[in-house]
C-alpha cells in the first residue's frame, strides 16, 4: 500500500510493505498533517530513547528523560560526574538514528544547555530552568517565553490601532477570543507575572481608547473602575493558573 498526503507544495510518501516501512519526505511545511506525519516518521527515534533510558535505569532513577512533539524534541540527561560520558553517548545516538531516517538537525536551534548553571531552554512556547524552593529542592519552573508575549502584544496593538474609530464593544469583541487563546494555553506552571503584565497592559490600552474617544487624555483611572472594565464591558479577566500536581519528583541536587 501507498500513501501520498499533500502538504501545501509537497508531498509525504509513505510506503507499506506488510511489516517493513519505507519512509521519504520530500516537503512538508505549515500542512495541517504535518505533525501526524512527524509522529510516524520518528516513531524509531523514540523507541531508540526508550531503549538508552532502560539500558541507564537504575532502580527507579532514570538518567535520560525525553519528551517529543512532531519534530520538536528535547533529552534531559543526568550529567554528574558518575555518569560519566552519558551525555556524549546520546548525542552520538541520536544524530546515528536521525541520519538513518535522512533528517537533518537545524543546528541553529538546537542547543545544549546546562541547567545546573542556570541556563534555560524552550519548548512549545515556554521557558523552562531549575529554581531551588523555599525547602531547598530543586524544582522545574516554565514561564511563557518573552517571544510569545510580544507576538502576542504585538497582534492586540495591531487590533486596537485599526480600530480607533470603532466603539470599545467592538475592540473588546475582536481581541477576547485571541486573549483566552493565548491565557488558556499558558494557564499552567509558573506564568502569573507574565499573566499580571498582559493584563494590566490590555487594562491600559482599553482605558486609552475610551478616553481617546472623548478626547480626553490619560488614562481614566478615576472614571472607570478596573471591575467596571471586567464585568460592565466584558473584557476578558480570567488569568487564574490551572495548577496541576507534579508527575515528576524534584530534580536532584548536585
Amino acid at each position: 500500500m501507498t500513501v501520498y498526503v499533500i502538504c501545501q507544495e509537497g508531498k509525504y510518501h509513505l510506503s507499506i510493505p506488510q511489516r517493513s516501512v519505507e519512509r521519504e519526505v520530500t516537503f512538508c511545511v505549515w500542512g495541517v498533517i504535518s505533525p501526524l506525519l512527524s509522529n510516524l516518521y520518528l516513531t524509531e527515534v523514540d523507541r531508540m530513547l526508550e531503549r538508552v533510558k532502560t539500558v541507564t535505569r537504575s532502580g527507579q532513577y532514570t538518567y535520560v528523560e525525553y519528551v517529543r512533539f512532531a519534530d520538536d524534541l528535547v533529552i534531559l540527561v543526568d550529567v554528574q560526574p558518575r555518569q560519566g560520558g552519558l551525555l556524549a553517548v546520546v548525542t552520538k545516538k541520536l544524530r546515528e538514528e536521525l541520519a538513518l531516517l535522512r533528517v537533518e538537525v537545524n543546528e541553529e536551534k538546537s542547543r545544549i544547555v546546562d541547567l545546573a548553571k542556570g541556563e534555560s531552554f524552550g519548548f512549545l512556547g515556554f521557558a523552562f530552568r531549575r529554581v531551588r524552593s523555599k525547602r531547598g529542592t530543586w524544582w522545574p519552573l516554565r514561564t511563557p517565553l518573552l517571544t510569545k508575549r510580544t507576538a502576542l502584544l504585538r497582534k492586540l496593538k495591531e487590533v486596537f490601532r485599526h480600530s480607533q474609530s470603532q466603539p470599545i464593544h467592538r475592540v473588546i469583541e475582536q481581541i477576547n477570543p485571541m486573549l483566552r487563546g493565548w491565557v488558556q494555553y499558558f494557564a499552567v506552571g509558573h506564568a502569573s507575572r507574565c499573566f499580571s503584565y498582559v493584563r494590566n497592559w490590555v487594562e491600559q490600552k482599553v482605558r486609552r481608547h475610551l478616553m481617546r474617544a472623548r478626547n480626553r487624555p490619560g488614562l481614566g483611572w478615576k472614571r472607570w473602575s478596573r471591575r467596571w472594565l471586567y464585568e460592565t464591558l466584558g473584557l476578558y479577566g480570567d488569568y487564574r493558573i490551572r495548577y496541576r500536581r507534579a508527575l515528576a519528583t524534584a530534580l536532584p541536587t548536585r
